[in-house]
């Protein structure tokens, strides 16, 4: 296994990952609309992030574009969002990533069916330019901007018709469906050989998820900009109920969940996702070194 981080797509990141002792930073290069860079800014820079992970010895583990809304409302594919997509792959696989993190958008305008059949066609699309590319695709299991192909339900739909295509899986997330106490180990046990990336990144909750209405009153604020602070202080602002700790102090049980990667053979990238507004500056450097340390004593195989 490889740990390593999250960090924005810029040359101070691998130095930055060096100084932590990591192997690999990962860049997600989303849609402008959800905390991205448009694509030809990424370009203009990729030399040099090339040649400060020459320097660094520093990999590149992966690249990702969340949210991507890259179907109509008939299912067909929006050539701007497919070129954006096809950019981002271009960028990863010019810096030697072995790896491509998508998701398919719900189109609200269609069924269930029509949608998880469109996102086939794209899926095998998006598969298949990556491999030419040398890269492997994971879908994620993140449900921001309207990401769906997540569960189980849907795994058992798109993973048997898409070959090539594996699974990013982040436990944190499976809290949204799972309730209080989460999905993963379940998920975990059924899925976990079809796990080709993973996220590490702590998590508490009470009661069940409300990540969906904060994703929905973000999707309001881009609607109706006139309540854009109001709405995005419902979305973003300060809750009692959820946070994402450090890994290692959080409530979900690393233990086990490493016990079902080794029981499948998982030997890929481990990504710590910093993602707490609660930790920041110091308390937030010391939570990100005790993660590092609390994930390399579960690395047992290495």
């Amino acid at each position: 296994m490889k740990l390593g981080i999250i960090m924005p797509p810029e040359a101070k990141s691998f130095q930055r990952a060096k100084d932590l002792g990591l192997e690999f930073v990962e860049f997600d290069c989303n849609p402008v609309a959800f905390f991205g860079k448009p694509v030809s800014e990424l370009q203009a820079v990729q030399e040099d992030l090339k040649k400060e992970s020459q320097r660094t010895g520093v990999e590149v583990g992966a690249v990702g574009r969340w949210a991507s809304k890259i179907l109509d409302e008939k299912g067909d594919v929006i050539p701007e969002e497919w070129e954006a997509v096809k950019g981002v792959i271009d960028f990863g696989a010019f810096l030697g990533a072995k790896h491509y993190l998508c998701s398919v958008a719900y189109v609200k305008e269609l069924s269930y069916y029509q949608n998880i059949t469109a996102a086939i066609r794209v899926l095998n699309q998006i598969v298949a330019y990556a491999k030419d590319r040398g890269m492997e695709c994971s879908i994620v299991n993140c449900m921001m901007g309207d990401n769906y192909i997540r569960t189980p339900e849907q795994w058992k739909l798109v993973l048997s018709e898409v070959p090539g295509l594996g699974i990013k899986y982040d436990p944190s997330h499976s809290f949204v469906h799972g309730g209080p106490q989460g999905a993963y180990l379940d998920e975990g046990l059924e899925w976990g050989e079809h796990f080709s990336y993973c996220h590490i990144k702590g998590v508490i909750q009470r009661g069940p998820s409300r990540e969906g209405e904060m994703w929905a009153n973000r999707d309001l604020a881009e609607r109706f900009p006139e309540m854009r602070e109001e709405l995005f202080k419902k979305a973003f602002g300060k809750n009692d109920w959820y946070d994402n700790p450090p890994a290692g102090i959080d409530v979900i049980n690393w233990r086990a969940f490493f016990a079902i990667l080794y029981k499948y053979g998982y030997d890929g990238y481990l990504a710590i996702e910093p993602h707490s507004q609660t930790w920041q500056g110091e308390k937030g450097e010391k939570g990100l070194k005790y993660t590092i340390k609390y994930i390399r004593d579960l690395m047992i195989l290495d």
